[in-house]
């Protein structure tokens, strides 16, 4: 009897551990070691923050505004403000001799290789010309002088045109800046604006 005990203890003993050496389901698996851990989220360091790579147009509005741009854009916005405020000052201005030539200028040079930008300095100098135009009409210069009425309403609609013809050049300014182009401080023509 003892001999069939000592046998059966012997394969229940057997028995569990190939069980225990087989790696079957019945194995128990090894509990991690608390400091073996890892953290959830690791610490990422902070890379720096570089500036936005410049846009093809952006590259080449400023290729253009230092391709002498900048002196063609400077000039007429100068002289066009120029004649402006002393209009808003209640003086009498006929005389668009240095606003012309700026004009001229401008609109012989190339245009702005970014359409949107080209759009604003074409119609600022579009308002600009039929402003001048206008205010010339129902001046005594005019080759035939209009009634005096007729005259008020020209010079009126002249220089609404020349603001509008301003407005569009300050705009342009802006879309400059937009594409990281800063004006020499010597040479900007909103330095008293801004």
């Amino acid at each position: 009897m003892r001999t069939r005990a000592f046998a059966l203890v012997l394969t229940v003993v057997g028995a569990a551990l190939s069980a225990g050496c087989s790696g079957g389901p019945e194995a128990a698996a090894p509990s991690p070691s608390p400091s073996l851990s890892v953290s959830a989220s690791p610490t990422r360091t902070p890379t720096p923050t570089l500036p936005p790579e410049p846009t093809p147009a952006g590259e080449l509005v400023a290729l253009w505004y230092k391709q002498d741009g900048s002196e063609r854009y400077n000039e007429l916005a100068k002289r066009t403000r120029g004649v402006h405020d002393l209009h808003e000052q209640g003086r009498g201005v006929i005389d668009f001799e240095n606003l012309s030539a700026a004009l001229r200028a401008a609109e012989a040079h190339q245009e702005i290789p970014d359409a949107p930008t080209q759009a604003v300095w074409a119609n600022a100098q579009k308002q600009t010309r039929s402003g001048m135009a206008d205010v010339l009409s129902g001046s005594s210069l005019a080759l035939m002088p209009l009634p005096e009425d007729e005259a008020r309403e020209a010079q009126a609609r002249g220089w609404e045109k020349i603001g509008k013809g301003l407005a569009e050049l300050k705009d342009l300014d802006a879309r400059f800046r937009a594409f990281g182009i800063r004006p020499d401080v010597l040479k900007d023509p909103w330095a008293a604006y801004n």
